[in-house]
């Protein structure tokens, strides 16, 4: 809201519309100075009854369009209060006294204007200094509270065939990463460490990039204190907030990162829109948390468990928060571009394509991920066109109950060594990793105990006895004496047995293994011609072949 008086805004008006302003309050001026003529002004329209009179004159848009303002704390932005109740014409004051404009206004805000109800100002805001359309606090205080605005949501929908339930994947994918990053601290993931983290990731139900993920968790556990970064820039995890974490309950973990994410400063919602590239000129203008915030008060109106089309749901925050992304109104100030064409995107007309595909990202992207949002299709295949608030997403939001989270059961160690985590055994998969191999998603995690991950565990020094202990409590069953016996081995570094993926190279010339393209790659020699390659340079060697004249057979997996 400004700080302007009504006095100091009467003052910046010409004298002309302080004469238009007198006649509409029916003041009688005796000052003929402009300063004293806006001090008398200003003390004969700040009285109850010459308020409830001036009320009296609106006509019904105009007193629509100064219930807007008061819905507001009195204050919009000048762009959006014109935007939505037509302009004010800019006109000097031997016009408007010699075609008399003012009695007959062609907008609302224009009908307001010149009767003196809405005045403008410019005002500090995140953004920088924004024009603002505001009701002075001394006229203010005499006018009745508006009715509140009857807000219709869109239709609901018939539940979609194919639907994906939000949940608190994300928690488990955080997980993930702090293990990662327990083992092997890094700056930004090498190409081998960022592959077995992403292996080790929820797979994703609605198509997204699961690296976007990463990047989401890096940015939220640096601001949560869960890492941080050391002198040489890498990413370390910070013991005791990380274990609080990790050691809380499943709702706390939930709702704790959905709030992460809520609050977050540093993440940038609009950055990962994948339709749009930033502006050439300012990159990404836009403040992210208010944008977030005014985004998920519009949510909330939301009915939970209600199926709603994606669709009808964008153009319901373009007609009650529009301006959620840009506060200030003004949409010809930066332009973002459009990925595919490079075409920028400016004015009222690009929404759809800025703040609606925004809108559309937010639920089918973070708000599903944090399990706010449930969103469903025709099928599989086909993109996501519903959704729905879930319960859990409306606690989160501050207005349902948490819901009842099951117990997740517990691992189970195979007699070969491999150890299944079931989903939300947080705290029992981060310890986990530090003594087994991780081999991936197979509708829960997967770790195998191998030399190399008992090497790290005694690294650690964690004892075979911690190992076993751990592995009797998490499982609920002593560990067989054959698979101790064998942890014990291989902990003691008594002949590692080892098993690889591989691929056999057999040339007909022996003499190409020599060549200096394709030496490095060779492995181990079987026989003359036969030579063992690993599997991640398979590529390389197929290339290097075909640098040397010879195109080989590739027998399929």
């Amino acid at each position: 809201m400004s700080t302007r008086t009504l006095y100091q805004t009467l003052l910046d008006s010409d004298i002309a519309r302080l004469r238009v302003i007198a006649h509409r309050w029916g003041v009688t001026l005796v000052a003929e100075r402009r300063t004293d003529v806006a001090a008398e002004l200003a003390d004969a329209m700040a009285r109850t009854e010459a308020v409830e009179h001036a009320l009296t004159l609106l006509q019904d848009n105009e007193r629509a369009a100064l219930d807007d303002l008061l819905r507001h704390q009195g204050a919009l932005p000048w762009a959006v209060f014109v935007r939505r109740w037509g302009e004010v014409r800019p006109v000097g004051p031997g016009r408007l006294e010699r075609e008399e404009l003012w009695r007959d206004p062609v907008s609302a805000a224009e009908g307001l204007w010149y009767t003196g109800l809405v005045q403008r100002a410019f005002e500090a805001r995140p953004s920088g200094q924004v024009e603002v359309a505001f009701v002075p606090e001394e006229l203010r205080l005499y006018m009745p509270e508006p009715l509140p605005l009857e807000i219709v949501l869109p239709e609901p929908v018939t539940p979609p065939a194919h639907q994906i339930v939000g949940a608190d994947a994300l928690a488990d994918d955080l997980v993930t990463l702090l293990a990662a990053l327990h083992v092997t601290p890094f700056r930004s993931p090498p190409d081998d460490v960022r592959a077995a983290i992403l292996s080790q990731m929820r797979p994703s139900a609605i198509g997204e990039p699961i690296d976007l993920r990463l990047a989401l968790l890096e940015t939220l556990a640096l601001e949560q204190g869960w890492v941080q970064r050391d002198e040489e820039g890498a990413l370390r995890p910070v013991p005791e907030p990380m274990l609080a974490w990790l050691q809380a309950d499943v709702w706390e973990q939930w709702s704790s990162l959905a709030r992460a994410w809520m609050e977050s400063t540093g993440w940038n919602d609009l950055a990962a829109v994948p339709t749009l590239r930033p502006d050439p000129a300012r990159g990404w203008p836009n403040e992210p948390l208010s944008a977030r915030r005014a985004f998920l008060d519009v949510l909330r109106h939301c009915q939970p468990g209600v199926w709603y089309v994606v669709a009808d749901f964008v153009a319901f925050v373009r007609e009650h928060a529009m301006d959620f992304l840009r506060p200030d109104g003004d949409y010809d100030v930066w332009a973002l571009r459009n990925a595919e064409s490079k075409a920028p995107l400016r004015g009222v007309e690009a929404w759809d394509a800025v703040e609606g595909a925004l809108v559309t990202h937010l639920l089918t992207g973070p708000l599903c991920w944090l399990g706010v949002v449930d969103v469903g299709g025709a099928a599989p295949s086909l993109p996501v066109v519903a959704f729905r608030l879930s319960a859990a997403g409306a606690a989160i939001l501050g207005f349902g109950d948490s819901p009842d989270v099951l117990e997740p059961p517990s691992l189970r160690l195979g007699d070969d060594g491999v150890v299944w985590v079931p989903v939300r055994r947080r705290y029992a998969r981060f310890q986990l990793r530090r003594i087994a191999q991780p081999l991936g998603w197979a509708d829960g995690y997967r770790y195998r105990l191998t030399p190399s991950s008992l090497a790290l565990a005694r690294r650690q020094r964690i004892s075979v006895q911690r190992i076993v202990r751990f592995l009797t409590e998490q499982t609920g069953r002593a560990v067989p004496s054959s698979l101790r016996t064998a942890i014990e081995a291989a902990y003691g570094e008594q002949g590692a047995a080892r098993l690889e993926h591989v691929w056999l190279l057999r040339v007909p010339d022996p003499t190409v293994l020599e060549h200096s393209a394709v030496r490095p790659f060779v492995r181990e020699q079987l026989v003359s011609g036969v030579v063992i390659i690993r599997e991640a340079d398979r590529e390389k060697v197929l290339a290097a072949l075909a640098r040397s004249g010879i195109l080989p057979d590739v027998s399929p997996l």
